[in-house]
């Protein structure tokens, strides 16, 4: 049996174990009506299996070629073989296109119509006092401001395959807001997010975000998703890890964690990008010791609760702090070859 073989099994085995402890799911798991072992939980909207697109995001791709050619020029025969095979190892790994709300919107469209048979991934990164005024503060001015945009978001995705992770950090946040009633206006703008894309998207793959395994607990996390559901949405998936460097095996573990005391399976989007190197300390902003992580395959299957992908870009800052001088979502020559463990390359000038 092959390594993907064994983790769909655990995972099936997981699901049905979860569903059977819900008190809503008895008459689903009883005698009468077996779930099938490999059977999606309920509620699940996604489009077909299929690989993630790697024509979503033409400008990452471009700086990682840039940076590979300035080291050419630069230092001749001295780049390396391994230097050179592990920037095209990256120009062929597939991430994730974010939607920030400057004007972007339109990236959407253009991804959708490269991606002739793909899935691309987006991620929408525009609430309200975003990061909580932090690296990568912004976000709309106002909640009706917010609505607005994720309508147009939807509208431009329609029927079309797609992935959509929905607000990095924005769950994990609310227990850190001023006041009650801004940490109430968060949850409804979640979960009038999920709602929207649930009946209006199809064939659209939705996870909001639920931090990481480093942040909060399972029971918090679970707490704050139940919140969400509260306000009026179903959570089909949950996306964790997300420009973090947890490892891929603590994040899967956190994830059943969550799920059990949820009460229900969750489908679950984790970031992989820069979790190659098991955390060393508790640093999160461009740590130097970060290395590209690794995923166990690259195509969607919609009937699999666990998907690795790569959701933050490699070698695109944090913000100025760590081993990086450049603003939050700048690419970044030195990060890159950090992480890519080319640190003789990154020490040169």
């Amino acid at each position: 049996m092959g390594v993907g073989q064994v983790i769909r099994r655990r995972l099936s085995a997981l699901a049905l174990t979860i569903a059977c402890a819900a008190p809503l799911a008895l008459t689903a798991c009883g005698s009468d009506d077996p779930r099938p072992p490999n059977q999606p939980p309920p509620g699940r909207l996604a489009p077909v299996e299929a690989e993630y697109s790697l024509k979503t995001t033409p400008v990452y791709y471009e700086n990682l070629q840039k940076a590979l050619e300035q080291y050419q020029t630069a230092y001749g025969n001295y780049t390396t073989e391994a230097a050179v095979e592990a920037v095209n190892g990256l120009q062929e790994q597939p991430v994730a296109e974010w939607v920030v709300g400057d004007g972007d919107d339109a990236s959407i469209d253009r991804a959708l119509e490269a991606a002739k048979g793909t899935v691309p991934v987006f991620v929408l990164y525009h609430i309200p006092d975003r990061d909580l005024e932090q690296f990568s503060a912004g976000g709309a001015d106002t909640a009706a401001e917010y609505q607005k945009w994720a309508r147009g978001i939807s509208k431009r995705i329609g029927t079309r395959n797609s992935v959509v992770v929905i607000e990095p950090d924005a769950l994990a946040h609310i227990p850190d807001m001023q006041t009650p009633e801004e940490a109430s206006q968060r949850v409804r703008l979640l979960a009038q997010t999920l709602k929207l894309f649930a009946e209006n998207n199809p064939n659209t793959a939705v996870y909001l975000d639920a931090g990481n395994s480093g942040w909060r607990t399972a029971n918090q996390t679970a707490d704050l998703l139940g919140r969400v559901e509260r306000a009026g949405a179903e959570i089909p998936g949950i996306a964790l890890n997300i420009s973090n460097f947890r490892t891929t095996e603590e994040t899967h573990k956190y994830s059943e964690a969550i799920s059990k005391a949820f009460g229900r399976p969750l489908y679950t989007l984790v970031d992989v990008s820069r979790n190659g190197a098991a955390p060393p300390d508790r640093q999160w902003c461009n740590p130097g010791w970060a290395l590209i992580g690794k995923t166990t395959d690259r195509v969607f299957d919609p009937q699999e609760l666990f998907e690795d992908v790569f959701i933050k870009r490699p070698a695109e800052s944090d913000g100025v702090c760590g081993a990086s001088t450049q603003p939050a979502g700048h690419f970044d020559n030195n990060l890159m070859w950090l992480q890519l463990g080319q640190m003789d390359i990154a020490e040169k000038p």
